[in-house]
């Protein structure tokens, strides 16, 4: 099993046991890119992507990352304005290139 697909079996685990409570939750579709042995992470639904480099690159942290920058971006919009619901679904593009739904509490980054 390769660095990328050891990466995607550990996040889909993490997401399968994750179970959010909030009412304020909005799922970001997250396209998970390998090669080069570099993970790039776009969000195209905010315009946004980080390259991991060649730093390790575990999935607390890709998550906490992921999160913070959707959290901040949409912290300051009208909850209206938030993505309600993702058409896209899990996919697998290749077997370096796949989509995951990643929720966001966003209870986390309300400024009232």
């Amino acid at each position: 099993m390769d660095e990328f697909t050891t990466f995607i079996t550990a996040l889909d685990q993490t997401l399968a046991q994750a179970s959010p409570q909030s009412t304020e939750i909005v799922e970001i579709p997250v396209t998970f890119i390998f090669r080069e042995h570099h993970l790039q992470v776009e969000m195209t639904t905010l315009q946004t992507s980080f390259n991991q480099g060649d730093n390790a690159f575990a999935v607390p942290d890709i998550l906490d990352r992921i999160r913070m920058l959707v959290g901040l971006e949409l912290a300051d919009r009208p909850k209206t304005e938030w993505p309600q619901s993702a058409t896209t679904k899990n996919l697998t593009i290749s077997p370096h290139k796949v989509v995951r739904l990643i929720p966001v509490d966003m209870q986390a980054y309300r400024v009232d």
